[in-house]
């Protein structure tokens, strides 16, 4: 089918055409992605110190995208949209653009397009690898939360900023296809000069946050095994993001915002898991004081069931 959608008459208005033709090949695929029944338990890792944290305070923490335990995954999806447009430029100016966008992350960086905030979950509970990378190694627990109440909560209308749940893809042709139509969609209404150097940096910068819209559903598939449910929030690059707080990793200061799951969705909690290498009798006692001290509501108690020790 040929496309009849004309050329806008000036860059300007190919900016403003170019945003609404990347979300029309965007947004079936995140319609498509919401429209899956979400699992009826999502699960978090983590060790000791953030079982009691998440109990006592009622807070789940929303993470700075960028400072995940494995940020390369907004980057790689970055990667792909570079590699699609240099596949597909072909005239001088095409190549021009392309170079421009490689040398534009480098100066910018994707980090400054926009404020990105994420908790993951699991759809699985009891995943070895999970438990080593973010459970002390096996030694930690694993909150298990009813996903239609925690969802709701977290997505109410009167929260900051825009928010909302889903499962994470983990193919890299399918993303790889999207940037391919964005990059089509784009050659076919940059065919007039690009005009000044403003007008080229806007360019870049919608491209780049168009990219990283749709990299955000997306892990790499070394990464399966994880089945990661993500609750995301985003808020504009122009404005100040409410509530935002440090916290301190080392070497680094990491951006947090809070999101009071107890306060929002008081019951949604249903069960804890102690990790396969912890000492069955003191960390079931670790959980029970939580519970009695941190918590009301009735939380059941269980162990993995894999057969792990740690070396």
């Amino acid at each position: 089918m040929t496309d009849t959608t004309p050329v806008p008459p000036n860059p300007q208005n190919a900016v403003d055409q170019f945003q609404i033709e990347a979300d029309k090949i965007i947004q079936p695929f995140i319609d498509k992605l919401k429209a899956k029944a979400p699992p009826p338990i999502i699960y978090h890792y983590t060790g000791d110190g953030g079982l009691r944290g998440i109990l006592e305070t009622g807070q789940l923490w929303l993470t700075d995208v960028f400072s995940l335990n494995d940020p390369s995954e907004l980057n790689h999806g970055f990667s792909l949209l570079l590699r699609a447009l240099m596949n597909n430029a072909v005239s001088r100016d095409a190549k021009n653009f392309a170079q421009g966008l490689a040398d534009f992350s480098k100066r910018v960086g994707i980090r400054e397009i926009g404020n990105h905030f994420v908790c993951c979950f699991s759809e699985s509970g009891d995943d070895l690898g999970q438990w080593r990378a973010y459970a002390d190694n096996g030694r930690g627990y694993v909150l298990g939360f009813d996903t239609a109440e925690l969802e709701a909560a977290f997505t109410k209308p009167d929260q900051p900023g825009y928010a909302q749940a889903s499962p994470l893809t983990y193919d890299d042709a399918q993303l790889e296809d999207i940037h391919r139509q964005i990059v089509e969609r784009l050659f076919q209404l940059i065919s007039l000069p690009c005009g000044s150097t403003a007008v080229q940096a806007e360019w870049y910068t919608f491209l780049t946050l168009k990219a990283l819209n749709a990299g955000l559903y997306f892990k790499h598939e070394a990464y399966s095994n994880e089945r990661e449910y993500r609750f995301l929030e985003a808020h504009p690059s122009d404005q100040p993001v409410p509530g935002v707080k440090i916290r301190h990793r080392p070497y680094s200061l990491i951006r947090y915002r809070e999101f009071n799951w107890r306060q929002l969705a008081p019951g949604a909690l249903k069960q804890i898991v102690i990790g396969p290498a912890a000492d069955r009798q003191q960390a079931h006692q670790f959980v029970g004081d939580c519970l009695r001290f941190f918590h009301s509501g009735t939380v059941r108690i269980s162990r993995s069931n894999i057969p792990y020790r740690p070396t």
